[in-house]
């Protein structure tokens, strides 16, 4: 097993980028693609920035970030939504080319090297 040190704890790396992954909760789904991690949340309560005029899908449930650049809200009439994606454990991460999302029972946090990302929760949704 490989282990990643953040905030000076030492977390193991139980997927990688080849798999999807869900929450225990089964409420956040991710997925790799086109070299960015896609999560969707399936119930939240937060509020999400106003929807763009030339949005005419979903808006609000689904966010990603790529080993470079800003994470993003996603206008999309598609879903990760996965119930038979591997589980990623509270207190585990993942690891992908140039990203690292750690799993807590809070939340769900994906950034790529440059510290870039976004915070993931029933309750919240955090574009950083």
């Amino acid at each position: 097993m490989r282990w990643l040190v953040a905030a000076l704890v030492c977390l193991p790396i139980v997927a990688s980028a080849q798999e999807g992954f869900q929450l225990p909760s089964g409420n956040i789904f991710c997925e790799m693609e086109e070299g960015a991690i896609r999560c969707d949340i399936v119930n939240y309560s937060y509020t999400p920035p106003p929807k763009p005029q030339d949005c005419e899908f979903d808006w609000g449930h689904s966010v990603a970030v790529g080993p470079v650049g800003a994470a993003r809200l996603l206008c999309g009439g598609d879903t990760v939504v996965n119930r038979g994606a591997r589980r990623l454990r509270y207190g585990t991460a993942w690891q992908g080319p140039g990203l690292t999302c750690t799993a807590t029972q809070a939340m769900l946090r994906c950034a790529n090297a440059a510290g870039q990302g976004f915070e993931f929760a029933r309750t919240r949704l955090q574009l950083f």
